[in-house]
């Protein structure tokens, strides 16, 4: 007999309600995130939202009693809305969808660091919290769910089954993304084709059962380009210049054949046979043109070449084009804001796992980053941050890294006032003293007074600059940009000024990179953006990300000055590992880096984690599976077929080597070979 309380309540199936509950949240997601609505991956998103809420109906369906069927139906319906909303709202902060393991591997730092900023986010936000939550209270206020029998079970598994089935259809037949669901995944760009539904579907079965045998695509040889050449005036006529025959970067004791057989692992195997099959960059004119001076390595919170002007950044200017000179370099968003940008920059590997990437960088030796590769040489070795010391773990990873100590913010490095963001410039004058005296050194910088939000209100360094700025010709949120990178400005005048003064200028390679371009000025609830300032900041009126991730290359040392070297092709944060190795004149086998020494001559790559590509004979959208000539180029057939293989090759390693810790084998067979 029914109670007083259920016979107020309306009969509606639990199974039913679940399954709206899915489908419901994915529309709003994809309405929230997309500008231009595709039917055939709309009709993907609703069919894997109903296939993934029939089977929390079906699991739900097993539970004898009606009320424990409700709250669990409830429960359920909360987690799937707050999933989705946490999702939007990273998408909305970093233009990008973060797996569940990058979220958690950040979220005590984005809780200690940005509480103001996400309680603000959630009472701006609060009505999408009320829609998505909304059909969840009226379902548990006024809902009875009553059970279902086995041969209901049954209809609804087939259902599950015919809907999924219709998915993968959409997906094959109208999308051209299958690839995606499978050798071409990657959770963000899943997600915005197929839903978040089968997004960690498909991230749950990427990311489990630990090493999983790689698929490399077998590739034609690479074509070789020629070398690029300093533009200095030869002393001696080209007709008598001796030819010189350059030799691979390779490292001969490395037995690929034999690592494979010692190590009784088949994705092991299979790797060593990916990596022989390379072919390793040439040494060339510019081999341990940098050998045996001082590095110091810079990554640059959210820089830009926008930044670089001959009036308000002189020495940024100077930087850039007395050293050596990138045209058209990329640092590609990764998919997990700073650290993967890191992550990119210090080991030449793609960070396929997002935030994770630097964790799991712990489990192994990666022996050929800088860091490792000069204190291997002696070298005075120090890694710096002017915020807190254990934002994403760096005062394990970095060490780990190759240097010998991690000082930053409350972690041993005294004089930076505590004020958000933190000052470049008082990094530099604190830090400089304490290696300028002990050379060789290896120092490493991650920068944090470019970081957003960008505005007077909420930008120390904003507010220091801002009399610098105020009569530019742009939005404010563009001039609050402009003013917080003059710290970096600031900083980079006192290295310079510092070095010289010690008389080490000439010594001492200074590289700068960023870690990823300004996310900041998009619209964005998240950084209050109701403009997108970034295309203002470009100067155009919409951008792809071949337009978004351009951005600048510093390589300067004041042995460069006046030398006039330019490279011209496409260049990306991948290739600053392999180029510096060469400078230096570093022992270092190429074929396990995935980018390239850019004077090596091998053919120009760039590549984003969706597996969209530019070389220097064009630009590939793999988004829309369209590919762009550059102009006054021509291709061979299957040009793109082959360059992007290689791409999914480079990806498949990169994921490959960090799930099965390969460098830790391959550092074993060197030592045994010494």
């Amino acid at each position: 007999m029914e109670s007083k309380e259920e016979s107020r309540e309306v009969r509606f199936p639990g199974w039913l309600f679940l399954i709206l509950t899915v489908v419901y949240n994915e529309l709003l997601l994809h309405f929230w995130i997309t500008e231009q609505i595709q039917p055939g991956r709309l009709l993907a998103v609703l069919a894997f939202g109903f296939g993934l809420g029939g089977i929390l109906a079906l699991l739900t369906s097993l539970i004898p009693s009606e009320k424990a069927v409700k709250w669990i139906s409830v429960g359920l319906a909360v987690m799937v809305a707050v999933i989705w909303l946490m999702e939007y709202f990273i998408s909305d902060a970093y233009k990008t969808f973060m797996t569940p393991a990058t979220i958690f591997s950040g979220a005590g730092g984005v809780a200690k660091d940005y509480l103001d900023l996400v309680l603000s986010l959630l009472g701006r936000s609060f009505w999408r919290i009320v829609v998505a939550l909304v059909p969840t209270v009226l379902y548990a206020l006024f809902c009875h769910p009553g059970t279902i029998g086995w041969k209901s079970r049954g209809i609804l598994a087939a259902f599950c089954l015919i809907v999924y089935l219709l998915g993968i259809a959409a997906v094959t037949q109208l999308t051209g993304d299958a690839a995606r669901l499978g050798k071409a995944y990657e959770f963000d760009s899943a997600v915005r084709s197929f839903g978040l539904s089968m997004g960690l579907t498909l991230e749950a079965t990427h990311s489990s059962g630990g090493e999983k045998e790689p698929s490399f695509v077998e590739m034609p040889p690479e074509t070789t380009a020629p070398v690029p050449q300093s533009t200095q005036t030869q002393d001696v006529p080209e007709a008598t210049q001796p030819t010189v025959v350059y030799g691979d970067n390779v490292l001969a004791q490395l037995d690929y054949g034999a690592l494979a057989e010692s190590a009784g692992n088949s994705t092991v195997a299979s790797i060593c046979s990916y990596v022989a099959s390379q072919t390793p960059s040439k040494q060339n004119e510019y081999t341990g043109a940098f050998a045996g001076k001082n590095l110091i390595l810079i990554t640059a919170e959210a820089f830009t070449e926008e930044v670089i002007d001959p009036e308000r950044t002189p020495t940024l200017y100077r930087m850039a084009n007395e050293g050596i000179r990138f045209t058209d370099y990329y640092q590609p968003a990764w998919g997990a804001s700073t650290t993967s940008g890191e992550f990119s920059n210090l080991t030449g590997i793609v960070p396929t796992n997002g935030g994770m990437c630097m964790k799991e960088a712990l489990q192994q030796d990666l022996f050929l980053t800088m860091g490792h590769q000069l204190r291997k040489l002696g070298y005075y070795s120090v890694a710096y941050h002017n915020h807190n010391k254990d934002f994403y773990d760096r005062d394990k990873t970095h060490t780990h890294l190759g240097y010998d100590q991690f000082l930053a913010q409350y972690g041993g490095l005294e004089g930076i006032t505590p004020v958000w963001p933190e000052s470049d410039l008082e990094m530099i004058d604190v830090s400089v003293p304490q290696y300028i005296d002990q050379q060789p050194f290896s120092i490493y910088y991650m920068t944090v007074s470019g970081h957003c939000m960008y505005s007077q209100e909420e930008n120390a360094m904003t507010r220091k600059h801002y009399d610098e700025v105020a009569d530019m010709d742009c939005g404010e949120a563009v001039k609050c940009y402009h003013a917080c990178q003059l710290e970096l400005e600031a900083a980079m005048a006192s290295l310079i000024r510092q070095l010289e003064e010690a008389g080490i200028a000439d010594d001492t390679v200074v590289v700068l990179a960023t870690d990823h371009y300004p996310y900041g000025l998009e619209r964005s609830s998240t950084w209050q953006n109701t403009s997108d300032y970034l295309a203002e900041l470009y100067g155009v009126d919409s951008y792809d990300k071949f337009i978004r991730d351009h951005n600048a290359l510093i390589i300067w040392s004041g042995c460069l000055e006046g030398r006039n070297i330019t490279v011209d092709e496409p260049v990306c944060s991948l290739d600053i590992l392999p180029t510096l190795s060469n400078l230096f004149g570093l022992e270092y086998d190429s074929r396990l880096l995935v980018g390239r020494d850019v004077f090596s001559g091998k053919e120009p790559l760039v590549f984003w984690m969706d597996y969209s590509w530019k070389t220097d004979k064009g630009c590939y959208d793999a988004q829309s599976g369209e590919f762009t000539l550059a102009e006054g180029v021509m291709v061979e057939d299957g040009y793109v077929d082959r360059i992007s293989y290689q791409v999914a090759n480079k990806i498949t390693y990169s994921r490959s080597v960090l799930e099965t810790d390969f460098f830790n084998y391959v550092s074993d067979a060197l030592k045994q070979g010494e």
